[in-house]
């Protein structure tokens, strides 16, 4: 069950989201900038973050069934629509960037996410994953969207990646400063911001990751003369394994 889009979008309306929405922004845009000449979309609650991307050629709001849509952006032609979580209405291979918000931790099979992430990227395309981190304190804190579903650390996000034929290329993390509404609080966030990625790295609220679309791995090794070689191909998605019983508690 996901959270319901007026419960996130009443949060992006409040003075705490928007300062957490600004720190984020920030971060996308020291590797997009304004989304100059791509085509982009959002999936998950990426309304309030696509609207920095304004020099994009196209850019669309994908909301999951379950979740609920706004209509996006005001005062122009609607681009935001209800989607299947892993059924999207998007060609093959036609996005530049696909910016995941509010979309993987509640998602109920994210390796199917991710996969369907795979299939509407270019072959240079790229993702941006924002997911609450399980050490920070917004993840244990029920007051905002990012408490809600399943927190991630680094390494599961990057085990995630990885099996999806997806590389990871850079890493950052955000809101450092304690989810917590208060005038006070909100005028010192952008001290406590710049103190936390200093002093605790590693105790952001939010994770974030972008990575590529990998179009050539290793998929097999071939035996020839009583030699093992690795025989490269283009990558595709492999059938989904069923998950053990340990993963399913981690």
């Amino acid at each position: 069950m996901r959270t319901d889009i007026l419960d996130i979008h009443d949060f992006y309306r409040s003075p705490l989201g928007g300062v957490a929405r600004d720190f984020i922004v920030n971060r996308i845009a020291a590797a997009w900038g304004k989304g100059t000449g791509l085509k982009i979309a959002g999936f998950g609650y990426t309304n309030p973050y696509l609207e920095a991307l304004d020099e994009a050629t196209a850019r669309f709001a994908l909301a999951p069934g379950g979740q609920g849509v706004i209509r996006w952006p005001h005062g122009k032609a609607n681009a935001a629509c209800l989607v299947r979580e892993y059924e999207w209405p998007i060609a093959d291979a036609s996005l530049d960037r696909v910016l995941i918000v509010h979309g993987l931790e509640e998602a109920p099979a994210p390796q199917r996410l991710m996969r369907e992430v795979w299939r509407v990227l270019k072959d240079d395309g790229r993702v941006i994953i924002v997911a609450s981190h399980r050490r920070g304190l917004w993840s244990v804190i029920d007051t905002t969207p990012f408490a809600a579903g399943r927190p991630y650390l680094r390494r599961r996000l990057e085990g995630l990646l990885r099996d999806s034929i997806l590389r990871p290329t850079a890493w950052d993390s955000a809101l450092f400063f304690p989810p917590v509404s208060g005038k006070l609080l909100v005028r010192v966030a952008k001290t406590w911001e710049r103190a936390g990625a200093m002093l605790w790295p590693g105790l952001g609220g939010v994770v974030m990751v972008e990575a590529e679309k990998d179009m050539l791995t290793p998929v097999g090794l071939a035996s020839r003369a009583g030699v093992r070689a690795i025989r490269p191909a283009i990558a595709a998605p492999q059938p989904l394994r069923h998950q053990s019983r340990r993963d399913n508690h981690t």
